[in-house]
């Protein structure tokens, strides 16, 4: 009750600063108004020479190394220099033009969201730190109309953490009897209150019939106040009888512990080995400690809330990014306290696109992943039929043997951590869709690297796409925006 009353007065806290902040943006307008001068001197974003590979070498984000004209700012992030960002376009906009504009964009009372992508698709300057409220709001986590966000992020954190203290089973904790491995002491969605949101927690818990029974009131012996609905227990300890270690009934609380932990370990172990060169997600330190646990937590949701796909290996490589965003945003005072709250949400809309990507049972099926492998295929024929030949019917080469993991990682895996974010940029914001702008961005990978695949055999080829050369990230996008919707190219093939 005390935690939830805590979260309503930190949502007002955040209602009032939220207010503050549009009249100081609504100032700042002003003054660009005015005729305040903007430093509009162009630069350039280019690949940074002598960078390994992203698959074969080290990628030491943290310590601020220069990756395809990314570097680390004076406050410790992550992004291009401060001066210049290319649009895909071919036109070249000072960062301070471009930051001007999405502000411009996030300060009306509704939010544009068709224009805010158009900004996106062109990539989110680092300085400002805005691109963790876009992706939100690219990600329908946040309603476009920014009075709104308070209620709204207060009512969705609110909801995750009962969901915590719901499905997080600890056997030794004593249950509340009425709703065993159940609802808890909150309840989301069941119809009460306005719009289906979480209930304050007084409300529920004054009627918890555990409340009533530990208060002395009406108790009779072995707790028979509780009702028809309460589980049979044992002497004074409110221990079910059947429920014990060594119980296999699927009602036993026991029996749900051993079965989380088995998932619990297999995400753990993803964690520890998610970009193992970046300070923030790996060491001893106690900030990438609580890192890992807070992103082991939202990924261990995310397998309660979905039984029928469950934590799949690769997971913890879309929500680091998130994660990563949220919990160093400076835009929102609780942003950082809640990114686990905020990750896991984005992250369920993110995978949604995705997710048959990871059902090995729809590998074969029209949405799985060998589909979509193979429709890449069609789309590299149209472009460059010679090159398909040469890879796939010459050299044998199987896509899935480099597309697998281009598809279901969002290219997480092939380039630097800050070129990572850009691309997702592009992939978030696209108009036609993420699958879509993903496959036109892995034919565009393809065909950057022609030469080098038309002169290989099979070793070749397979080492070059399995480990992508350096790149400026931006002419790969740059290709793939020249490119027409894939669906336009695959109902052609048809």
């Amino acid at each position: 009750m005390e935690y939830a009353k805590g979260l309503l007065s930190r949502a007002k806290e955040l209602a009032v600063q939220t207010a503050q902040e549009i009249q100081a943006r609504a100032a700042n307008a002003s003054l660009v108004a005015a005729g305040m001068p903007v430093d509009a001197a162009p630069g350039s974003r280019g690949a940074s020479p002598g960078v390994d590979s992203p698959s074969g070498g080290s990628r030491d984000v943290s310590g601020g190394r220069s990756i395809s004209g990314a570097g680390a700012s004076s406050s410790g992030r992550l992004g291009p220099g401060p001066g210049a960002s290319t649009s895909m376009t071919g036109g070249i906009q000072s960062e301070d033009v471009r930051l001007a504009r999405f502000q411009a964009e996030l300060r009306g009372s509704t939010i544009n969201l068709h224009a805010l992508k158009r900004l996106a698709f062109h990539g989110i300057p680092d300085k400002g730190n805005l691109r963790a409220t876009v992706w939100k709001l690219l990600l329908g986590y946040l309603p476009l109309a920014p009075e709104d966000w308070a209620r709204h992020c207060a009512a969705r954190r609110t909801q995750y953490h009962v969901f915590c203290d719901e499905l997080i089973v600890d056997p030794k904790r004593q249950p509340d009897p009425i709703s065993f491995g159940g609802l808890g002491a909150l309840r989301v969605g069941d119809g009460g209150g306005s719009g289906g949101g979480p209930e304050p927690a007084g409300a529920a818990a004054a009627e918890s019939p555990l409340e009533a029974s530990s208060s002395g009131a009406g108790a009779g012996a072995g707790g028979s106040s509780l009702g028809p609905l309460a589980l049979a227990t044992e002497g004074s300890g409110g221990v079910p009888v059947d429920d014990h270690p060594l119980s296999l009934a699927q009602t036993s609380r026991w029996c749900t512990y051993f079965k989380d932990s088995e998932v619990m370990v297999q995400v753990e172990r993803d964690v520890m080995r998610t970009h193992p060169d970046m300070h923030f997600f790996t060491g001893d330190s106690p900030e990438a400690e609580a890192h890992r646990e807070d992103m082991k937590r939202a990924l261990f949701m995310y397998a309660k809330l979905n039984p029928g796909l469950r934590y799949i290996q690769g997971m913890n490589e879309l929500i680091a990014p998130l994660y990563y965003l949220f919990k160093t945003d400076t835009q929102d005072p609780l942003s950082s306290q809640y990114a686990e709250a905020d990750a896991f949400w984005c992250f369920m809309e993110l995978i949604s696109d995705f997710r048959d990507h990871f059902c090995a049972q729809l590998d074969n099926a029209q949405s799985g992943i060998k589909a979509t492998i193979r429709r890449l295929m069609l789309v590299l024929q149209h472009y460059d039929k010679e090159l398909w030949h040469h890879m796939e019917v010459v050299h044998k080469v199987d896509p899935q043997f480099y597309a697998f993991r281009w598809m279901t990682l969002l290219l997480s895996q092939e380039f630097a951590f800050p070129d990572t974010l850009r691309i997702w940029d592009t992939i978030l914001s696209d108009p036609h869709g993420r699958m879509d702008c993903l496959m036109r961005i892995c034919t565009a990978m393809i065909l950057h690297v022609r030469p080098i695949l038309m002169r290989g055999d099979f070793s070749v080829i397979l080492k070059t796409l399995q480990r992508y050369p350096p790149v400026d990230v931006n002419v790969l996008l740059t290709k793939a925006a020249a490119m027409p919707p894939c669906t336009e190219i695959l109902a052609a093939s048809v």
